[in-house]
């Protein structure tokens, strides 16, 4: 028993000595390695910065300088590894055929996480808005806060922040506002079927051109919209500079104007609706 023990322990010393022998002979080549991945990571903070630089004297798009700067310090940093572990001896070809297999698994896994990163970076690529701009989307309207690689972030009217996916960002149909500054609204008000239609769409016409903020270029119209037993629908439209007036005022003052004259000719609605 005694003589088997003995060779077992023997057995051990002497794996553990081959181990430590071959791990001496390697202790170069895994420096070396160490090295190479330092000095990669430095490269690639040298390039993150540069590549910031440069773009940011060319490039207006929000967040691409950023974006392309990230991109090309994590190919460096790549190519560093794959240079260091090259260096030890490891078989790239098995490492690259195992990596791409379990790419795969965790592509499947979150085929959705990655599919919002992938259309975050088209979407910032492409540039349909910028931080700052008004957009509509999926009915939704608000001011773009940020737009990160997962997510866009909105901040709409009643002051709420709303975080969009960007995979129904890139699938949906995205209105930016701000590109078209100048913007139409409508205002609808009701009066008797059987009274002057003509007058009253005249009296509508002129009541939402001489709201302070209505452009005259292009100039407002009106018409009668309905015809009812009762009752006739006249609808108006203006256009606003949303950069010098509020939308949303100039069509509420509109309203308001528009009714008054309405009521003071004797014509006053007893139905109104914004659109």
């Amino acid at each position: 028993m005694s003589d088997v023990g003995t060779n077992v322990v023997r057995s051990l010393l002497a794996s553990l000595d081959g181990l430590v022998s071959g791990f001496g002979g390697r202790l170069p080549l895994f420096v070396a390695a160490v090295v190479v991945m330092l000095v990669s990571w430095w490269l690639g903070q040298v390039t993150f910065s540069v590549t910031r630089k440069v773009l940011a004297r060319t490039s207006t798009a929000g967040h691409v300088d950023l974006l392309v700067a990230r991109f090309a310090s994590a190919a460096v940093i790549a190519v560093g590894a794959v240079v260091a572990l090259s260096v030890v001896g490891v078989n790239l070809a098995a490492l690259v055929a195992s990596l791409g297999l379990v790419g795969l698994t965790i592509s499947l896994a979150l085929k959705d996480v990655l599919a919002n990163y992938v259309s975050g970076v088209m979407l910032l690529l492409q540039g349909p808005f910028k931080v700052g701009d008004t957009i509509i989307v999926e009915g939704i309207e608000g001011t773009v806060i940020d737009v990160t690689a997962r997510s866009t972030t909105l901040r709409i009217g009643d002051g709420r922040f709303v975080h969009i996916p960007n995979m129904t960002m890139f699938g949906a149909t995205v209105t930016n506002v701000t590109t078209a500054p100048v913007r139409r609204f409508e205002v609808s008000l009701a009066v008797p079927a059987d009274a002057d239609l003509v007058a009253a769409r005249e009296l509508v016409l002129a009541a939402v051109t001489d709201v302070t903020g209505v452009l005259v270029d292009p100039a407002a119209d009106a018409q009668v919209g309905a015809v009812g037993a009762a009752w006739a629908r006249v609808v108006a439209h203006g256009w606003v500079d949303t950069r010098v007036c509020s939308l949303g005022d100039v069509q509420a003052a509109a309203l308001v104007v528009a009714s008054r004259r309405l009521h003071e000719a004797g014509l006053a609605p007893t139905h109104r609706r914004t659109v």
